[in-house]
């Protein structure tokens, strides 16, 4: 095969142009401190960075809704602490009550309390989060308790009654304790009215209201009912705190999840800018070869053959 000077020349220039390049991508490299910045670069790197950065997306998405489905769930449990703190104060009042021998000045003094303490129990159900109420159900825009002739209700638009779900990770979600009316209701009184608390509640207030009350009842099936709406409260405030456990959980799983995917990320993405350093002046010293050889490669002019 014969070999021309413009075959020299050609196949220079190609070698030398590709020196180039690559220290181009060198530099480039360096300068962002990224391994590719474009697809063209390397297709499937780009690819699997593409996924990662979508996928923390979503965990930090999920580590918003776990944050703040951990506010709300603590939200909710305070209020229940306040809730069980007021109706054991009502009753140390029905015991006082219950005493036949009290003075009409005293038992009008312990009914104006349990009717402050009532509405206490108003505002405290009615608590908010972030401006959602967090006995409401699924209407937590809505005011949910609310006191009518004297009777602590609660809301009757359609979706109180039903529950408020969170997606704390992909498929997985958790059902919050959003119904109001399950604090307020339970089961086994001594009458079917005395398992709704406001209705039990208005009982002890006309008990309490009237002079020749029957103080054994008071201190005996009205007592006994308070005591089941106070285990119930109880037993609602230990799911809230499982649901509680549950999410600090995930909240440690999603920060794991979301660190290693970060670390994975890096090491797909960042460079390691002493071996890219070298890197880069390995082919800078090519290049700089392949310059200083060119000038060797050059065809001979016609002042060459005229010497």
């Amino acid at each position: 095969m014969r070999i021309t000077n413009s075959t020299l020349s050609t196949n220079y220039l190609r070698n030398l142009n590709r020196n180039l390049q690559m220290m181009q991508k060198y530099q480039n490299q360096l300068s962002s401190g990224k391994e590719v910045s474009r697809p063209s670069d390397d297709p499937l790197l780009v690819s699997k960075i593409m996924d990662l950065n979508n996928n923390i997306l979503q965990n930090e998405q999920y580590n918003k809704n776990i944050s703040d489905t951990l506010g709300w769930v603590q939200t909710q449990d305070g209020a229940l602490n306040n809730v069980n703190a007021t109706l054991n104060r009502i009753r140390d009042l029905i015991i006082k009550g219950a005493n036949g021998s009290l003075s009409e000045t005293d038992r009008l003094a312990i009914y104006d309390e349990v009717e402050m303490k009532i509405g206490e129990l108003q505002d405290t159900l009615n608590t908010n989060f972030d401006g959602r109420y967090i006995f409401a159900g699924q209407k937590t825009l809505s005011k949910p308790f609310s006191i009518n002739a004297g009777e602590l209700t609660y809301i009757s638009e359609s979706g109180a009654d039903q529950t408020i779900s969170r997606e704390i990770s992909k498929g997985v979600q958790v059902e919050l304790l959003t119904v109001g009316s399950n604090v307020t209701t339970t089961t086994g009184a001594s009458e079917a009215d005395n398992n709704n608390l406001g209705k039990l509640l208005n009982k002890i207030m006309q008990a309490l209201d009237n002079p020749g009350v029957d103080t054994d009842k008071l201190g005996g099936d009205y007592l006994a009912d308070l005591d089941k709406h106070i285990d119930n409260v109880l037993q609602v405030r230990s799911k809230i705190g499982a649901i509680d456990n549950r999410l600090q959980a995930a909240e440690s799983r999603n920060e794991s999840e979301n660190l290693n995917l970060n670390t994975l990320l890096s090491k797909r993405e960042d460079i390691d800018i002493a071996e890219k350093y070298m890197e880069y002046s390995v082919m800078k010293t090519v290049y700089l070869a392949s310059l200083q050889t060119g000038a060797q490669i050059l065809q001979p002019s016609l002042l060459d053959y005229i010497r």
